[in-house]
Formats: C-alpha cells, sequence, structure tokens
C-alpha cells in the first residue's frame, strides 16, 4: 500500500514538473515573440517626416507626473510633455504645434509651465508656429484660454461660446446635511486659516476662509491676465474688462480680438500643414515622445544621474495607490523608500523632489521629510519643485529643501493641522440603529465615531494638534531660515500663491520643473553641457499599478452603499459620497482642501 501511495506522489509531483516546465517555456516563448515584434515594428516603421506638426489634446488637463498602466499607453502626464516639447526644440524636423484646447480645466502653474516650455520651443528654429483651436472656452476658468494665449492664433469653432470669464472657488458646506442627520463633526484646527476644517463645521465662510481664499483667487488671476493681455497685445485693463463682459458668442469673440479665425480643429490641421510645407504630417505629440524619448534619458555612459522624485497625490500612510474612487495617493513609505533608494545610488547626484499634492497625514509627511533630511546628510543636494499644489503636507515635505522653485500660480503654504471625527451615534437612532460600546481602558473610545470627547479626552487631543504646529512651525523656521516669529504670523494654515509664497520667503524663486533640473546639476558639480540622466522614482511597474488600483474599492465602495441603504435618502447619500474615505478626517492631517476653477 506503501508502494502504490508513493508512486501516487512521484507521478503527481511529475506531473506538476512537467506543467510547470511547459509553463516556463509557454512564458520564454511568448517574451521572445514580444521582443522580436518590437524589433521588426522598430525596423519597418516609418521615421518621422521631415516636416512634422506635433499636437497635444490639452484638454481637461494633465496628471503632473506618469503613472505606468497595465493595457495599453497611458495618457501623457506633464513631465512626458515637458519633456517631449524639449526634445522636439532640437529637432529641425519638427515645424510647428498645433494645441487642442478649450474644454476641462488645467492648472494654472502647469500653463505657466508650459508657457516657458513652448516659447522655448519657438525660439529653438526659425519660423516655428504655434497654433491653437478651441471648440469652445468653457467657464468660468482662464486656464485653457491662457495656453491658447500662447499660440500665433487662436481658432474657435462657429456657434460655440467663449466663457472664460474669471475664476472660481466653491466650497460645499455639510454642516446643514449633517444637522439633518444628527452628526456632528468634532473637530480641532491650528489656526483660523486651516479651513478645510469649516467644511463640516460651518454652513458658510467664516471671515478668515473668505479672506484668504480671495487674495489667493486675486493673486492667480493678477498673474494669468497680465501674461494673456501681453500675448494678445492688450492693456491689462482693457482685457480684465473684456473678461467681465463675456461670454461672448463666436462673433464677439473674434470681434473683442480674443480669438484670430473661426475653423474646426482638422481646419486648423490643414493650416498648419501647409505652413510646414509640401509633405508636412501632424504627429500627436505623445507619439513623438514614445518614439524620440526624454532628452535626459541617457541610462548608459551618462556624466550624471539626477534622480527625479514624483510626489503626487493626497499623503497617506503605507504605500502609494491609485483607484477610481480615491485617485491618486502618495505613499508615505513609498516616496520614503524611493528617496532612500536615490540616496544610497553613488550614481546619483542630486535629487528634484516634484511635489503635486494637498497634503494629507502628518506621519507620513515626516516619514518623507525624515528620508530628504537623511538624502542630505549623505552629501545629496535637494531641489523642490512645486506644480500646481505643495501644500500643507506639500509644503512640510518641501520645507528643508536646498533650493525651492514654484511658479506664481502655484498653491502653497497652508503651515497648519486639522484632525477630529464625526460623532454618528443619534444618526444611526434616526434609523432604529442603537450602537453600544464595551471598551477596556479609560479611553478605549477615543476615536469612536459613536463617543462624545470627554473634557480630559478634549485636551489630549488639543495637545496632539498642538504638538505637530508647534514642530512643522519650527521646522519652517529652520528650513527657510526665518524667524519664529515671522512664521507665526504666515502660518495659521494659511494658503498663498506662488507670488505672495515668494514674498514671504516660503519658496525662493520662481522656475519650472527644468529650471529645477538646471538648478540640481549645478548644485552637484555637473557640467549643464553634459550628458544627464534623469532617472523617476518611485520606479512602479504597470502590474503594481494595476494591483494597487484594485485596492481599497471593494471596502470603500460596500461601506458607502452599506450606510446609503440604512440612510435612505438623497440628502444622505450625497453627504455620504462627499465624505466618503478620502474625506474623512481620522488623526492629524495638515491639508488644504478647495476647489478652484
Amino acid at each position: 500500500m506503501m508502494n502504490v501511495l508513493l508512486g501516487l506522489v512521484y507521478w503527481i509531483g511529475r506531473m506538476f514538473r512537467n506543467a510547470f516546465a511547459v509553463l516556463g517555456t509557454l512564458v520564454a516563448l511568448a517574451i521572445v515573440l514580444v521582443v522580436l515584434l518590437n524589433v521588426w515594428s522598430a525596423l519597418t516603421e516609418p521615421g518621422l517626416p521631415d516636416k512634422t506638426v506635433l499636437a497635444l489634446d490639452a484638454r481637461g488637463g494633465f496628471d503632473d507626473s506618469p503613472m505606468p498602466v497595465a493595457f495599453g499607453r497611458p495618457p501623457m502626464s506633464f513631465i512626458d510633455i515637458i519633456f517631449a516639447l524639449k526634445k522636439a526644440s532640437a529637432d529641425p524636423r519638427v515645424k510647428g504645434l498645433v494645441l487642442r484646447v478649450g474644454a476641462g480645466g488645467i492648472a494654472g502653474a502647469h500653463v505657466q509651465e508650459l508657457k516657458q516650455a513652448i516659447d522655448a520651443f519657438k525660439a529653438a528654429q526659425p519660423d516655428r508656429f504655434v497654433l491653437a483651436q478651441a471648440g469652445s472656452f468653457a467657464g468660468p476658468g482662464i486656464g485653457q484660454y491662457y495656453l491658447a494665449s500662447l499660440a500665433d492664433e487662436v481658432w474657435i469653432q462657429r456657434t460655440s461660446e467663449f466663457g472664460a470669464v474669471g475664476m472660481l472657488s466653491t466650497t460645499v458646506f455639510l454642516r446643514g446635511a449633517l444637522d439633518k442627520l444628527s452628526a456632528r463633526a468634532d473637530m480641532g484646527q491650528r489656526y483660523e486659516y486651516k479651513n478645510a476644517a469649516n467644511v463640516y463645521t460651518e454652513t458658510d465662510y467664516t471671515p478668515a476662509h473668505r479672506e484668504a481664499t480671495t487674495r489667493l483667487l486675486q493673486s492667480v488671476y493678477d498673474v494669468l491676465t497680465a501674461d494673456i493681455a501681453a500675448r494678445r497685445g492688450m492693456d491689462v485693463a482693457a482685457f480684465k474688462a473684456l473678461i467681465d463682459n463675456g461670454p461672448y458668442l463666436t462673433d464677439g469673440a473674434i470681434a473683442a480680438k480674443l480669438a484670430d479665425r473661426i475653423g474646426f480643429y482638422d481646419d486648423v490641421e490643414d493650416v498648419a500643414k501647409g505652413k510646414a510645407g509640401d509633405g508636412a504630417e501632424i504627429v500627436p505629440l505623445a507619439d513623438y515622445y514614445e518614439r524620440e524619448g526624454s532628452p535626459y534619458d541617457h541610462p548608459y555612459a551618462n556624466d550624471g544621474t539626477i534622480a527625479l522624485i514624483a510626489a503626487e497625490g493626497p499623503i497617506v500612510d503605507g504605500a502609494s495607490s491609485e483607484s477610481a474612487w480615491d485617485g491618486r495617493q502618495m505613499g508615505g513609505d513609498t516616496i520614503a523608500a524611493a528617496i532612500r533608494a536615490a540616496a544610497e545610488d553613488d550614481g546619483v547626484k542630486a535629487i528634484v523632489l516634484r511635489v503635486n499634492s494637498p497634503g494629507g497625514s502628518a506621519l507620513a509627511s515626516d516619514v518623507i521629510l525624515d528620508q530628504i533630511r537623511k538624502a542630505q546628510g549623505k552629501g545629496k543636494k535637494v531641489v523642490v519643485s512645486m506644480g500646481p499644489v505643495a501644500a500643507s503636507g506639500g509644503y512640510w515635505i518641501s520645507m528643508y529643501a536646498d533650493e525651492i522653485l514654484a511658479s506664481p500660480a502655484t498653491i502653497t503654504g497652508s503651515i497648519g493641522v486639522l484632525s477630529g471625527k464625526l460623532i454618528v451615534a443619534d444618526t444611526y437612532r434616526l434609523v432604529g440603529l442603537n450602537p453600544a460600546q464595551i471598551g477596556i481602558g479609560a479611553n478605549a473610545n477615543f476615536q469612536s465615531e459613536f463617543a462624545v470627547w470627554t473634557p480630559e479626552q478634549r485636551l489630549k487631543f488639543e495637545a496632539g494638534l498642538d504638538q505637530i504646529y508647534t514642530s512643522f512651525t519650527q521646522s519652517v523656521a529652520e528650513g527657510r531660515k526665518l524667524p519664529i516669529e515671522t512664521v507665526r504670523e504666515i502660518a495659521k494654515g494659511r494658503v498663498w500663491s506662488g507670488l505672495d509664497a515668494l514674498d514671504r520667503k516660503l519658496i525662493d524663486r520662481f522656475g519650472t520643473l527644468d529650471d529645477a533640473l538646471q538648478e540640481a546639476i549645478k548644485l552637484a558639480g555637473l557640467n549643464p553641457a553634459a550628458r544627464i540622466n534623469v532617472r523617476l522614482y518611485p520606479q512602479i511597474s504597470a502590474w503594481d499599478a494595476f494591483w494597487a488600483s484594485l485596492g481599497g474599492v471593494a471596502s470603500t465602495a460596500g461601506r458607502l452603499e452599506a450606510l446609503g441603504a440604512a440612510l435612505d435618502s438623497e440628502t444622505a447619500k450625497a453627504v455620504m459620497r462627499l465624505i466618503g474615505d478620502s474625506e474623512r478626517v481620522g488623526g492629524q492631517e495638515i491639508r488644504m482642501r478647495e476647489e478652484i476653477r
């Protein structure tokens, strides 16, 4: 009997070995086939036309940094676009650029960076041109029109609307809905300008909230309108008057000299090919970049590597992720590991930290900052390039950099902290649910959404906020070499535009991502004319991104669906969608929340 069993085990083992051998062979063959197909494609694909016009669809704006996808080609990130335009600047085959604009928002800092990139692209070779076409300019934001104004001609579709009529910030206050649900937000903030807490505790703007938001909008608006007016050859006051008189129909926009010609996108393509010369072709910028690569792509035989670390999204504890529900999230552990890897690599001569984040977890932000300080301790210079937003936790991870560059329209600052919890015991009782708890330990219910803080617990909660705020402000003073009294005056949770941040020494100078790379090259003692390699961190594979995108969605959706069913009303469901996991305020947060268009 034993021999029979041993024989069976041996047979099963042999079958498994054979199966794995076959599987391994198939995988190897698949890899070889993919390589051969790529080689064949490279050998047979027609080269770039001698007269090429690049095309960029900017409708809806861009993610700041690239994120791989498991299937298909990911959309171009803003970093990709900047690198592609720099590569194209030195390419004599590229005769011009066509921009498709108009729909959806785009960050003010992004369009300001594109201004420098497009100007350099045009200046690199004579007779280069840029054309822009919009179906319409959807309001109220002026970012898309700012981008269009960078072109030599602005085309607008017939029977459309010019709706770029200003800037608008929208805050949805939840207090009234929470009252209807018998829920209460027990919050703490440092200090009056830390406005995210107001969403839960107020029904309208507080004086401090209104003051800070108004100044932020006005500052960015003044910067953008001044640039647009100069591009369109207008006086700034006259241009603002035109904007205030909008929206316009197509003919009105042409008459006001806000647009130059009427036509559809294919009409603009035809004109662009005519300008480029016989045989010219339109090539999407993404196709060009995929074929030609980055101007900083020199992984071998280079004179030094600059680590470009993409720090994008709300800051959370643990690993970075991206999902349909929460969007992209910056994991403290992921970014810290990327900084540590760059610091320990002798080939990396300096680090550029590209920050596009409204903040988030104070603990995760400090984990990232710790690795920045340790990298500097190893002799690596760190330059921060601020994208559209680098506020709260986004500023926390930036404040010790050797140099901080931002755009005038960057949203930064928000040096403060908030925390709290929603008390929902009475909400459950509205529908006959009665939450009851048994705890071991005097403060076992400290974080419970069913328990109101005792006076002693409230003191502990406030002490936690004070500890983080004190650490934040003292670190800003040390990192930025400012008197602590000055920091306390400009902190209080207030957001600043890059323009105002420069005046308050929260940044060092205005500059783009490419400026930050050049600064890092200089600080590292490298020759700017040398072959510099830029390596993007964190190194996330397409499959890592795919599996991360699946995490958290089911639990979040399931929880909200269950509570939405229990509270069967449109108000309740709307409130729960607005709160969500990403809007719950559990633990200390350093985050700026505002929707600005």
